[in-house]
C-alpha cells in the first residue's frame, strides 16, 4: 500500500537542505499517544482454507447482499464454534454445511460467532455459509456522480488494508491468516468487476453481468478485492504473463504513459528475487477518489486516478508515477506471497516495496537517479523523526494499525536494506533476499525470519545489525573535521556523534563507513568503523587531498556536519563522480555566499550533467540570497531540465522586497513565468509558491490569476495558495475561503484549507476561519478533513479541540483519528503553556505589585527620616 500521494503530487522533488547538515537537539517526541496498547498477533483456533464469495453490488443504494462460504480446518481438537470478523451487517441466514437445521449463531455488530455443535476434530474440514447484506461505511465504496461532481465516473471498489474486509464480507481479517478465494460478482451494465487471480466465466442476464474470479495460491483476508466500473479495458501478454489494464474511458493515452513500463518492472524484480510472478495475472485498475496512493490487492493493484499523466505533465511527472505503479507491483512478492504476521512487523511488506521502487530506478534511469531517491528516502525519514515522533521500525503500541504506517515503515525500512546491501555486498545480499523468498513463499513473515534467512545463507551474524537499525529506534547525527599535517603527509579525520539516546536511540551507532581522498588523479579510499562517541582517524597520502569524501554514495542512514574550505567545496562541485557529493558541495557553496562561491553555483546549474545538481546549486544560490546570486539565477531562468527549472523558481522566491530591489526583480520574473507559461505545469506551480514568498507588491494580483489556471492534478492552484500563505496577506482569507467549497477539485481545496490556517495568524478575525475549517471537518471527502484537522492545528486555536474530539470519536479512518488525537494533544499542551505563561505573568504582577508596595513604604520611612533630620 502506498500510504499517501506525496510523491505524486510533488513529484521528482530534488534533495534539499536537511539530511547533511541538520542535527536535532531538541529532545525526541514520543510516538505512542495516551491509550495506546500493545498489539500481538491473533490465536488461530481454526486454519481457513478457501472463500467463495457470492456478492451483488447496488450502485444506486450503496450496498451489497452477498453469501460467504468460508471453508476451515480446526487445529486443534474439541473445536465448538468459530467466530468471524463483520461490522454492521444484516445477518439473513447462517448454516454449517452439510446439516439441515439452521446454525445456532451469535452477533453484536462487530463479531459473529457461529456454534459447531459437538466439538470438531482437528483438520476435520468444515464450511460456514453467511447470508448477508450491508450498507458499508469502511472497507467497500460507491463513488458517482453528485451536485459538487457531475462527471464523476460511477464505480465500486474495496480497500482492506490494514483491517477493513470485515466491513463488506465476514472474514477473519488479521494478516496471519491466509486462505484461497473465489469471487463471484454480479454488478449492473456496463460495468466490469475486476478481482483476483483468473476470470473463469462471465454470464449476463438483463440488465446485469455476473464475473467469476478464482485466486488459487492463498493470501490474506485483507488482499481480497473487487473494482467495478465503466472501464476502458486494454490487456497485453508480456513474458507469459497477462496483464491488463482498467482505466477511465478518454484516458487511455495517459493510462499507457503511467501503466505502460509495469513488464519491465515485472521482469527485473522476477530476475532479482529469484522467484517468477506467481500469479495468474496482473490487473491495474485506476479508480476515482481511490483512498490511497495504491493498494496491491493479490494480482490486482487499485491506484489513484493521481498517476495518470497527460503529455504535458509526462516529463515531470513519468518517475513518481513509476515510483508507485513499481511500489505496488513488488508488494506482490513482499505483501502477498510473503505477508507480515502481524502489523508491528510492516516493514517486510512496506520497506521491502519502498527499496524495489527505487531498485527499478537504479536500473531504468540509473546509478545517479538512484543516489538521489535513496537520499529522498532519508531525508523523508529524518525529517520525520526530527518533526514528528521517534520510534523503532518494529513497534506494535499503537491504537490502530494504519499509525504505524508511517516513514518508519516505508522510507526508514527502505534505508535499512539499502544499508544492509552495502554491508553485505551484492552477491550475499541477493543470496540471502532469494533464500528468504524461497524458504517463506506463500506464509507469514516476522523480522527474525528475514534476519535467520541472512544469517543462514550468509553465515554473518545480524544480531548488533537489527538490534540497532530495525529494533532500535533514531540514526546518527555526525560532526567532522578535517586536519592535514603536511609535515607527515597525513589526513586526520574526527568523528564526532551528537545525537542523543531519546525514545529508544543511541548514544552510540556502530557501523563501517567509508571515507576517501582525491590525491592527485587518483581516489584514495578506506574503510572506517565508526564503535565510539568520538573518534579519530589517520590517513597516510602522498599529498594535500583536493576533495575529502565522507560516506561517498550515501550508504549510510545519518545526518551530517562537514565544514571545508570554499577551494575543497568548489573542487568537490566541478570533479566528484558522485552526485550526492557535488549536492553536498552545492549546499555547503551557498552557505559560504562568496563571489566565488555564486560563480562555481552559477556554472553547475548551466553545465552539470545531472539535473539534481543543477537543482541544488539554484537552491544554494538561493539561501545565498545575495546580488550576485539573484543575477546568477535569473541568469538560469531558461535552462532545459524541468525539474531544474523549478528549483531555479524555488530560489527566486527567497529575495523579498528591499531597499536594493532584489526582490522585485525576483518577483518580476516569477510573474513573467505565470503570464506567459511554461511548457511544464510543475514549474509555473513552482513560480507561484515563490512568488508569493517574495511578498512583493505585485504577488497578490499575479497570484490570483493563476488560479484561473487548470493544470495536471492542480498542482497550479495548489501551489499558489502556498504562495498565498506565504505572502501572509489576509485578503487571501476570502479567495482561500471560496476555493475550499465542495466542487472544486480536491487538490485545491485541501491547498486553501492549509492556506486558511496559516493566514488566520495576520487577522483579527479568527473566529470566521476557524469555523471554516471546522465545517470542513464533516466533508465527505477524506483528504479534506484530514487537511481541515492540520490547519486548526496551525491555527493553535484551543477552540477547536471539542470539534477535534467529536471528529475523532466519530471517524472510521485511523488517519483522521491519529492526526485528530496529535491535534488536540498540541492544542492542549499549548493552552497548558499559556495558562502556565498567565500564570506566571499574574505572579509577576503581583510581585511588582509588592515591589512597588515595598518602595513606596522605604520612601515614606526615608521621607521621614530626612524630615526628623
Amino acid at each position: 500500500m502506498s500510504e499517501s500521494e506525496h510523491t505524486l503530487e510533488y513529484c521528482g522533488r530534488a534533495a534539499r537542505s536537511g539530511i547533511s547538515g541538520s542535527g536535532m537537539a531538541a529532545a525526541q517526541k514520543e510516538f505512542a499517544l495516551p491509550g495506546d496498547q500493545p498489539h500481538y498477533a491473533r490465536d488461530r483456533l481454526v486454519d481457513v482454507q478457501h472463500i467463495k464469495l457470492e456478492i451483488a453490488l447496488d450502485p444506486e443504494t450503496k450496498s451489497i447482499t452477498g453469501t460467504a462460504r468460508t471453508t476451515f480446518r480446526p487445529i486443534n481438537d474439541g473445536v465448538t464454534h468459530v467466530e468471524f470478523d463483520a461490522v454492521e451487517m444484516e445477518i439473513e441466514d447462517v448454516r454449517v454445511q452439510g446439516r439441515k437445521s439452521k446454525a445456532t449463531y451469535s452477533y453484536d455488530g462487530n463479531k459473529l460467532r457461529i456454534e459447531l455443535g459437538r466439538g470438531r476434530k482437528a483438520g476435520e474440514r468444515i464450511t460456514t455459509i453467511v447470508r448477508y447484506s450491508a450498507i458499508p461505511r469502511r472497507g467497500l465504496y460507491f463513488v458517482g456522480p453528485d451536485e459538487g461532481y457531475p462527471d464523476k465516473p460511477l464505480q465500486v471498489w474495496s480497500q482492506g488494508q490494514d483491517e477493513d474486509s470485515r466491513h463488506w464480507f465476514p472474514c477473519v481479517d488479521f494478516p496471519n491468516e491466509m486462505a484461497t478465494s473465489e469471487m463471484v460478482v454480479t454488478v449492473p451494465k456496463p460495468m466490469i468487476a475486476v478481482s483476483n487471480g483468473r476470470l473463469t466465466g462471465v454470464t449476463e442476464r438483463g440488465r446485469r453481468r455476473t464475473y467469476r474470479w478464482r485466486q488459487d495460491q492463498p493470501h490474506v483476508a485483507y488482499l481480497l478485492s473487487v473494482a467495478a466500473g465503466d472501464f476502458a479495458e486494454s490487456h497485453e501478454r508480456v513474458g507469459g504473463v497477462r496483464f491488463e489494464y482498467y482505466v477511465p474511458k478518454g484516458r487511455e493515452a495517459d493510462g499507457k504513459r503511467a501503466l505502460g513500463r509495469t513488464p519491465r518492472m515485472m521482469r527485473l524484480f522476477s530476475e532479482l528475487i529469484g522467484v517468477k510472478y506467481p500469479y495468474a495475472k496482473y490487473a491495474q485498475v485506476v479508480a476515482a477518489d481511490f483512498i490511497f496512493g495504491g493498494m496491491e490487492n493479490v494480482s490486482a493493484t487499485t491506484l489513484t486516478e493521481n498517476v495518470l499523466q497527460d503529455r504535458r505533465s509526462h516529463p515531470d511527472f513519468k518517475d513518481a508515477g513509476d515510483g508507485l505503479v513499481a511500489h505496488e507491483l513488488a508488494h506482490q512478492w513482499f505483501g502477498d506471497l510473503l505477508t507480515c504476521r502481524d502489523w508491528s512487523h510492516g516493514w517486510l511488506n512496506e520497506g521491502f516495496a519502498t527499496y524495489f521502487d527505487a531498485l527499478f530506478t537504479e536500473a531504468g534511469r540509473g546509478t545517479d537517479e538512484f543516489k538521489l531517491q535513496m537520499r529522498q528516502n532519508g531525508e523523508a525519514y529524518i525529517q520525520a523523526d526530527s518533526s514528528q515522533y521517534r520510534r523503532p521500525i518494529v513497534s506494535n503500541v499503537y491504537n490502530e494499525p494504519i499509525d504505524i504506517f508511517d516513514r518508519q515503515l516505508y522510507e526508514k525500512g527502505s534505508c535499512v536494506l539499502h544499508m544492509l546491501r552495502h554491508e553485505l555486498g551484492d552477491a550475499l545480499f541477493w543470496k540471502a533476499i532469494r533464500h528468504y523468498v524461497a524458504k517463506h513463499r506463500g506464509g507469514n513473515v516476522t523480522t527474525p525470519d528475514l534476519q535467520r534467512a541472512i544469517e543462514e545463507s550468509t553465515g554473518r551474524n545480524m544480531d548488533a545489525f537489527f538490534d540497532q537499525w530495525v529494533y532500535g529506534a533514531g540514526h546518527p547525527n555526525i560532526t567532522l573535521s578535517y586536519e592535514w599535517d603536511e609535515k607527515a603527509k597525513q589526513a586526520k579525520l574526527t568523528v564526532k556523534q551528537t545525537q542523543s539516546a531519546d525514545q529508544g536511540g543511541r548514544e552510540v551507532f556502530v557501523t563501517p563507513v567509508d571515507v576517501s581522498f582525491a590525491v592527485g588523479r587518483r581516489q584514495e579510499s578506506f574503510r572506517i568503523q565508526l564503535s565510539e562517541r568520538e573518534q579519530s582517524f589517520y590517513f597516510p597520502l602522498a599529498s594535500r587531498p583536493k576533495m575529502v569524501r565522507f560516506d561517498p554514495g550515501g550508504w549510510l542512514l545519518k545526518t551530517l556536519k562537514f565544514k571545508r574550505s570554499s577551494e575543497m567545496l568548489t573542487y568537490q562541485l566541478k570533479n566528484d563522480d558522485d552526485v550526492l557529493g557535488r549536492m553536498d558541495a552545492a549546499r555547503e557553496l551557498g552557505k559560504l555566499a562568496s563571489n566565488e562561491a555564486v560563480a562555481a553555483l552559477k556554472d553547475a546549474v548551466l553545465k552539470d550533467a545531472f539535473w539534481a545538481v543543477r537543482s541544488a546549486s539554484a537552491r544554494a544560490l538561493g539561501a545565498a540570497a545575495t546580488p550576485a546570486a539573484l543575477d546568477a539565477l535569473l541568469a538560469c531562468v531558461d535552462i532545459a531540465h524541468p525539474r531544474a527549472r523549478r528549483a531555479v523558481m524555488a530560489a527566486l522566491g527567497n529575495f523579498r522586497d528591499d531597499v536594493n530591489g532584489r526582490g522585485e526583480k525576483a518577483a518580476s520574473a516569477l510573474e513573467r513565468v505565470l503570464v506567459e507559461g511554461d511548457r511544464s505545469y510543475y514549474v509555473e506551480a513552482e513560480a507561484a509558491a515563490a512568488l508569493g514568498k517574495t511578498r512583493s507588491g505585485i504577488a497578490f494580483a499575479a497570484l490570483e490569476r493563476a488560479l484561473e489556471k487548470k493544470s495536471h492534478n492542480d498542482i497550479i492552484r495548489a501551489r499558489a495558495f502556498e504562495g498565498f500563505a506565504a505572502l501572509k496577506d489576509p485578503r487571501g482569507i476570502p479567495v482561500a475561503f471560496e476555493w475550499t467549497e465542495y466542487g472544486r477539485s480536491y487538490q485545491a481545496r485541501d491547498a486553501a484549507a492549509v492556506c486558511l490556517g496559516k493566514l488566520a495568524e495576520y487577522t483579527k478575525e479568527k473566529e470566521p476561519v476557524r469555523d471554516r475549517l471546522i465545517e470542513l471537518l464533516d466533508d465527505p471527502w477524506l483528504r479534506t478533513r484530514l487537511t481541515a484537522v492540520g490547519a486548526l492545528r496551525t491555527m493553535n486555536d484551543d477552540k477547536a479541540i471539542p470539534a477535534l474530539d467529536r471528529l475523532a470519536a466519530r471517524e472510521l479512518d485511523g488517519r483522521v483519528i491519529r492526526t485528530c488525537r496529535e491535534a488536540t494533544a498540541a492544542l492542549r499542551k499549548g493552552r497548558d503553556k499559556g495558562e502556565e505563561v498567565k500564570k506566571l505573568r499574574e505572579e509577576l504582577d503581583k510581585l511588582r505589585e509588592e515591589n512597588r508596595g515595598i518602595k513606596d513604604r522605604l520612601e515614606k520611612v526615608e521621607s521621614k527620616g530626612k524630615r526628623e533630620k
